[in-house]
């Protein structure tokens, strides 16, 4: 029933939404009884794990989940690799991220509804090097740039010729090197190699190859 007097009869009481409903029982000599019952509905909880995010030689990073509204979350990982420092934080610090992709899920539950996820996906880049330099002022390729080269610490640049002579050398290299020696002359066009020695311990060699 929908009245407390029991005379407004509910026609679909398995669908009956959210309120107060009364059941009347009758005995078999005409005594009755009347009982309210409350009917509440749980909102279904939502997962929003946030933006995938793309770090260039970066192993840490926040991770930053839409805090719910309804019910309680927490992160796990799924693949690649990565610390999170605190799994039910839906704002969190995570460290120790794998280069290439790292995947996170973020998962709401409510102790009721059936749990819902959302997937973020971190995407660490290798420290890109390039291997062609063109110094011609156009604005494209002008200077060696190391993307990532923020994270290695303070990094020695030295660069040989070909018969292994020293050629140019940046104790704290801040990616402006665009192709000269020593004296900020003009290298000629051709293949170089280079060493490069990190603040965090690691040591590159490669090749740039000069094109004007």
């Amino acid at each position: 029933w929908t009245d407390a007097g029991a005379t407004v009869k509910y026609e679909t009481p398995s669908s009956a939404p959210p309120g107060t409903y009364y059941i009347k029982g009758t005995s078999t000599a005409g005594y009755y009884s009347i009982k309210p019952v409350t009917v509440s509905a749980d909102e279904i909880p939502v997962a929003n794990a946030g933006l995938d995010i793309r770090l260039d030689y970066v192993f840490g990073t926040m991770l930053n989940a839409e805090i719910p509204g309804v019910g309680t979350g927490f992160w796990e990982i799924v693949s690649g690799a990565g610390e999170i420092f605190n799994s039910t934080d839906p704002s969190t610090s995570v460290s120790g991220l794998a280069i290439g992709e790292n995947i996170f899920r973020w998962t709401v539950v409510n102790g009721v509804c059936p749990p819902v996820s959302d997937l973020l996906l971190v995407t660490v880049n290798d420290l890109l090097i390039p291997t062609l330099i063109t110094p011609n002022q156009d604005g494209r390729n002008d200077f060696f740039v190391l993307h990532g080269l923020e994270t290695l610490g303070k990094t020695e640049l030295i660069v040989f010729d070909r018969r292994g002579l020293r050629v140019y050398e940046n104790s704290d290299y801040d990616n402006s090197w665009d192709g000269v020696d020593y004296n900020s002359n003009p290298l000629p066009e051709d293949t170089y190699f280079y060493v490069l020695r990190a603040g965090n311990g690691v040591s590159i060699s490669g090749y740039i190859v000069i094109r004007r």
